[in-house]
């Protein structure tokens, strides 16, 4: 369908990635994971740095810049994730419409129903802390993992499942170790979660796709994380 097609200049950098790439975004995949269950245990045993988000934000910006990294190791441009170049400007109009329906849904619905914001110290820490969120998982994910994948699978519905699939495995190492949970609990007990995920990468990957431009996926993503915690629950 035409309206799946990607964008040509998406097109043509995916079609030149080989299966170095896929393997180098594979193992950026698995290295996340690890981080991931290294900060929870460390979240664990020192609460402090949960509640400051100092740790999630610092392996955040570990993991831009290791990716970032391998992409110049690769001699590859930013553009190849998404930083740099595309329709910028009708991927951040497309992400502004869909931030603020999700803004809407998340926080401001429930403000009008009655609800209360949190404290204004927690929300400008909590906008820094989702930002970074967004910046990581979109550059990683939708930018980084969903464009290599190209070296070893050619289509592209199949590379969005898998890219989704890892988008969500990706979580669980955190969550199990944060919250004490196994497998079968964190999958039988969330699976309206799950879904969400998994929905929510299929839209964010296609606005890339469409745009060349993470700015798109960027935004909607900071906001729908920041607009459901800005609501006491």
């Amino acid at each position: 369908m035409k309206f799946l097609q990607p964008d040509q200049e998406f097109h043509e950098n995916v079609v030149g990635y080989n299966r170095i790439d896929s393997f180098l975004a594979l193992g950026l995949f698995c290295v996340m994971c690890v981080l991931y269950a290294f900060l929870a245990v460390l979240e664990r045993n020192f609460p402090v740095l949960e509640e400051s988000r100092l740790a999630g934000c610092g392996m955040n910006i570990l993991i831009i810049i290791s990716t970032i990294l391998l992409v110049k190791v690769r001699k590859e441009k930013l553009s190849s994730i998404g930083l740099y170049g595309g329709k910028w400007k009708q991927s951040c109009v497309i992400g502004a419409i869909l931030a603020f329906i999700l803004f809407f849904n998340n926080c401001l619905s429930h403000i009008i129903g009655g609800a209360d914001f949190i404290e204004i110290k927690e929300i400008i820490r909590l906008v820094i802390y989702f930002f970074m969120v967004a910046l990581y998982e979109e550059i990683v994910f939708r930018g980084y993992i969903g464009t290599r994948l190209y070296g070893l699978v050619k289509n592209q519905y199949l590379v969005i499942l898998v890219t989704g699939i890892l988008f969500i495995v990706m979580h669980f190492p955190y969550r199990m170790i944060a919250y004490g949970m196994t497998i079968a609990d964190l999958t039988i007990y969330n699976v309206g979660w799950i879904l969400d995920l998994f929905l929510t990468h299929i839209v964010l990957s296609l606005i890339y796709v469409k745009t060349n431009s993470l700015y798109g996926s960027i935004i909607p993503h900071w906001m729908s994380n920041l607009a459901f915690n800005l609501v006491a629950r």
